[in-house]
């Protein structure tokens, strides 16, 4: 990694357990009040967890570089930085996007069922058997499930690195050029850099599918738990209905998180062999694209471990909140950079939108030897996404 991509990525790090230090810090109750007065346009569903997360997340990034652009679904986005239309995407700033709570709603529900109200939520996910409540009623491993606070950063028109932090489990994953890595919290909070996440977290890998041929290749996770979603799924004509409803491993997974399920994190026993963004917003994928840009097998490291398509249909355009859920290629976010196919994300999009957070995709990504995937994707002309 370069020197100043190095500095990014710290003040991430940084930024991300913040947001993870203040909220175990706050009380139950406090997390769960409703803020009228900061966020979305309804202010319907926004409480204090998620108001103080993004809060210190912008104040931190927006300090490391106040010529950055932060974007989020609270607030849209803020930096001194107009998004404008350019030919060459590669001449935009360095733009981070953040969903600062993903899982929100099951992490409410999760504190609501806390008796006392008054403790810390850092007691809450330590009691006995927390986690295994967690993984009963919101998805198991935790590892994949938790409630995560994440942050992208995407410069020169291509995804740089992802940071996550898994709220339940305590744990830090960061994805960059120098690889995929994984890293129990400490609990003395030392100073926590990309060096210290590298020195003493461990590599996190992406096997390879065990049989193509069989439900391992086609056994997938994808949100269809709000209206609109499952007629979307249903249109990317990746499987008859009646096997997509038979093979859908979990129907309400987290965003960011959702690349993992791809990882060693998920039991070997149920392997997926796929992930899809289902016409969702930005937020709940963009965390994937430097996974899937550094993923590596344990045995073989030069390698890319996952492929990922855009999924798109000329003859079904499907719209939620005025948006198009799979964008044909001349509404894409991403635009080929030359002559060898591979990509680069326009970044001159978000003008077209007032909150650049409610661009949406279909994405699918897959280990690179699921060649059931990679057949289906290419016979119906979806486009692969290289940068």
């Amino acid at each position: 990694m370069q020197g100043v991509e190095i500095g990014h990525c710290d003040a991430a790090i940084k930024a991300t357990l913040t947001a993870n230090y203040t909220l175990l810090g706050s009380t139950v109750e406090d997390v769960l009040q409703p803020v009228t007065t900061y966020g979305k346009e309804d202010k319907k569903d926004t409480l204090g967890l998620d108001a103080r997360s993004e809060i210190d997340i912008v104040q931190i990034m927006r300090a490391y570089d106040d010529n950055s652009v932060v974007v989020t679904e609270e607030i849209g986005s803020q930096g001194s930085l107009l998004f404008t239309h350019t030919e060459d995407p590669r001449t935009t700033r360095t733009i981070y996007i953040s969903d600062p709570i993903d899982r929100s709603e099951p992490l409410k529900q999760f504190l609501q069922e806390v008796p006392d109200k008054s403790i810390k939520v850092r007691e809450a996910i330590r009691q006995s058997g927390a986690i295994a409540n967690w993984e009963s009623k919101h998805g198991s491993p935790a590892g994949i499930t938790g409630a995560y606070c994440a942050l992208s950063c995407i410069r020169h028109a291509v995804p740089i690195f992802s940071v996550l932090v898994n709220i339940i489990t305590q744990e830090l994953f960061v994805s960059c050029s120098a690889g995929n890595y994984r890293l129990t919290i400490p609990e003395d909070r030392p100073p926590i850099d990309l060096q210290y996440v590298i020195t003493h977290g461990t590599k996190l890998f992406f096997p390879a599918i065990r049989c193509p041929y069989n439900d391992d290749a086609r056994r997938y996770v994808t949100f269809t738990g709000k209206p609109g979603y499952e007629e979307n799924l249903i249109d990317s004509k990746l499987m008859l209905p009646a096997e997509l409803k038979r093979l859908l491993h979990y129907k309400n997974p987290g965003g960011p998180s959702r690349i993992l399920y791809l990882s060693s994190l998920q039991p070997q026993s149920t392997p997926i062999g796929f992930v899809l963004a289902n016409g969702e917003k930005i937020g709940e994928w963009i965390h994937w694209l430097p996974w899937i840009r550094f993923a590596r097998r344990e045995d073989d490291q030069d390698e890319c471990a996952l492929n990922l398509f855009e999924i798109y249909r000329t003859d079904q355009l499907r719209i939620k909140d005025r948006v198009l859920m799979s964008t044909p290629p001349p509404y894409s976010i991403f635009k080929k950079s030359g002559t060898d196919g591979r990509m680069l994300m326009d970044i001159s999009r978000f003008a077209d939108f007032d909150n650049p957070s409610r661009i949406r995709a279909s994405l699918i990504a897959c280990p690179a030897g699921n060649t059931w995937a990679t057949g289906l994707v290419k016979q119906f002309g979806y486009r692969p996404i290289k940068f």
